[in-house]
């Protein structure tokens, strides 16, 4: 009778969580919590309904962005118009779609795991199920179908039918159409597959990953002129040392410490080392540690940009796949009485309602200095200012403000441009790149902040806190500064950009 008490009212957490957590949100004025890279599906998911071209700037394709979460924003689009409905519904998709993780979770844990490990990583669960429901990145889908992904694969045995094994598969391409480098955990659960189970098992797990790399490579060649996103082609920057997310994993840059972020990561991924060589852990446990430390590596070595929140996403999924077990052995070697157990299960269940009841209900407003919130307003202003042919170029934060600007806004670290953005910038020549696209202005949040009195500044593209290769220089003058909007810690200018 006391487990199935508990089996049934632990669902109710992350349900009631994210009731409360969209009640917290959609009660304020306007909804501008998505992480400013949101605002480029949002962008594009507009311009697509609107023009039907898949277009950031509105001048030319793009192919930066993941397809899946791109579909599933599009056909929101035609059903929600108007800047802050369309938000709103975001988050509420958004939040669904998070709220089934913590319900996949605890169906797969349920009949492995005991209460007490449950409990304890579904407090942590909760913690990234609000981060992630809030940024509203691809992460909301891609989490969804990696859970359902590897509790497919932790069903799998040698009287598996065929139709298992498609099953597999199927998600498996989802999977990779929801981020493109969730393609290691998709090899990792292939060789699997083929170790286990054998050739019988391995073209229907094959087959709808093939078909979709083969599709989203031609249409890419067919409408970008390249096989690979714009996106991937800026951050993939050749083999070295990415010391921006090496501080930021090692705490050295973020005065939160194991508070932040990136210290939950960090802690996670300690505890995959000895989950993947502990002989006796799942397989799903091992495949989850083994791809988070892979996907650590790969962007140490091989990328050299600063890395936001969402990329912590194979955290996520050892934490639900890989962690469990490990605590699960901790907690079979230690002695409780039935009495004693009982009443942990029950404080530690009353502990995660009331935390999870706070946790929803705490989420505040964005504040009125946050680079989101002042975008919006600046955006409405220019919008009575300049006209709807204007051609802005913005490098970082350029999201939320041409998602709110009528006219054409240019994201000139050639995240969601096309090709001959990159190729530009990656040879130095964004500057003639951006006369040849006819920037009117440029738009910049890392300008002469409280300086009144300058000749020239440059504008590094991308700029160096983010980035540590490709980085354009553009100079700017004050004659030619236009506007700017001053705030207590930092300012955003406008300049006119002309080749005189």
């Amino acid at each position: 009778m006391f487990k199935r008490l508990l089996s049934h009212s632990i669902y109710i957490i992350p349900i009631l969580f994210m009731i409360l957590l969209c009640y917290s949100v959609l009660s304020g004025s306007i909804y501008l919590g998505a992480a400013d890279d949101a605002f480029f599906y949002f962008r594009i998911a507009d311009n697509f309904v609107g023009d039907g071209l898949l277009s950031f700037d509105g001048l030319t394709a793009t192919n930066g962005f993941h397809p899946l979460w791109m579909g599933a924003l599009v056909l929101l689009r035609f059903f929600v118009s108007g800047p802050e409905g369309f938000l709103s519904s975001v988050f509420v998709l958004s939040a669904v779609l998070m709220t089934m993780c913590g319900v996949q979770f605890i169906r797969f844990a349920s009949s492995r795991y005991s209460f007490p490990v449950i409990l304890l990583v579904l407090f942590f669960l909760l913690r990234y199920m609000r981060d992630f429901a809030l940024m509203c990145m691809e992460t909301s889908i891609l989490l969804p179908v990696s859970f359902a992904l590897l509790s497919v694969v932790s069903r799998l045995h040698y009287k598996s039918s065929r139709r298992d094994f498609w099953l597999t598969g199927i998600l498996m391409a989802l999977m990779g159409a929801a981020r493109l480098d969730s393609v290691v955990l998709g090899l990792l659960i292939l060789l699997y597959v083929f170790k286990s189970f054998g050739k019988r098992a391995l073209l229907p797990c094959m087959i709808p990953g093939v078909l979709f790399a083969l599709s989203y490579f031609s249409l890419n060649f067919a409408f970008t002129g390249g096989f690979i996103s714009v996106s991937s082609m800026m951050k993939a920057s050749g083999f070295g040392f990415n010391h921006l997310f090496f501080n930021q994993l090692f705490l050295f840059s973020d005065p939160l410490g194991f508070r932040s972020p990136w210290g939950l990561y960090l802690l996670l991924l300690a505890a995959s080392i000895p989950t993947l060589i502990i002989r006796r852990l799942p397989d799903t446990a091992k495949i989850s540690s083994l791809f988070l430390i892979l996907s650590t590596a790969a962007q140490l070595f091989f990328s050299q940009w600063r890395l936001w929140y969402w990329y912590a996403y194979p955290a996520v999924i050892f934490l639900a796949f890989g962690l469990p077990s490990l605590l699960q052995l901790i907690y079979g070697k230690l002695n409780f009485t039935e009495k004693l157990r009982k009443a942990t299960c029950a404080l530690m269940l009353c502990a995660v309602f009331v935390l999870s009841i706070y946790w929803g209900l705490s989420y505040g407003q964005v504040e009125q200095n946050d680079f989101r919130n002042r975008n919006m307003l600046i955006a409405r202003e220019l919008n009575g200012l300049l006209s709807d042919s204007a051609v802005i170029a913005m490098g970082d934060r350029a999201g939320s403000l041409a998602y709110f600007f009528q006219g054409n806004v240019i994201q000139s670290e050639g995240l969601a441009g096309n090709g001959a953005l990159v190729e530009a910038i990656q040879s130095g020549n964004l500057e003639e790149h951006l006369h040849t696209l006819g920037a009117d202005y440029i738009f910049s949040w890392t300008g002469p902040h409280l300086v009144n009195e300058y000749d020239n500044w440059d504008i590094v593209i991308p700029d160096i806190a983010q980035s540590a290769v490709f980085n354009n220089v553009i100079k700017v003058y004050r004659q030619s500064e236009i506007y700017r909007w001053t705030g207590e810690s930092e300012s955003a200018f406008l300049w006119s950009f002309n080749e005189d």
